[in-house]
């Protein structure tokens, strides 16, 4: 369907046609936080086609459904640390807005053996030593694999 026909659409009738978990949240109603925030989408909408510029709108309602007439808006959503901006296109109607801000980050850990006991503290000073004594050591040495390691 065309956007502005689901705006003119009253909200039952577009219910029907989201997906059965947006449907079933909506049918039981609007929790008090999730009306507070339609009603700050519709204040900064009211605001945008007045003045033209857009005003911010921070939640940490990340289970609020994406509904028609938040088309076109931009929304800053609480990731738990800080918020992501999320701009609302109408491929989302019926999404959720926490789905759009990702709440953890890839883990990349450092350099290995950093940190883990007393004797990694120095890990270049031990690879000098026995990138020195590496002629030195036998194959059969169980600490050959440090060598290895790092050459």
């Amino acid at each position: 369907m065309q956007l502005e026909q689901l705006v003119e659409m009253p909200m039952d009738d577009v219910i029907k046609l989201l997906p059965s978990r947006a449907r079933r949240s909506l049918k039981r109603g609007l929790t008090p936080p999730q009306r507070t925030l339609l009603e700050k989408i519709r204040e900064a909408r009211r605001v945008q086609q007045e003045t033209g510029a857009q005003p911010d709108v921070e939640t940490n309602i990340r289970d609020m459904t994406i509904l028609p007439e938040m088309v076109g808006m931009t929304i800053k959503v609480h990731n738990g640390k800080e918020f992501g901006v999320v701009g609302i296109a109408p491929e989302m109607i019926g999404h959720y807005l926490g789905e759009y801000v990702i709440t953890n980050k890839q883990v990349r850990h450092g350099a290995p053996g950093v940190g883990a006991s007393r004797s990694s503290m120095y890990p270049k000073a031990l690879i000098d030593l026995w990138r020195k004594c590496a002629p030195q050591v036998a194959s059969t040495s169980t600490h050959l694999w440090i060598v290895q390691y790092y050459n």
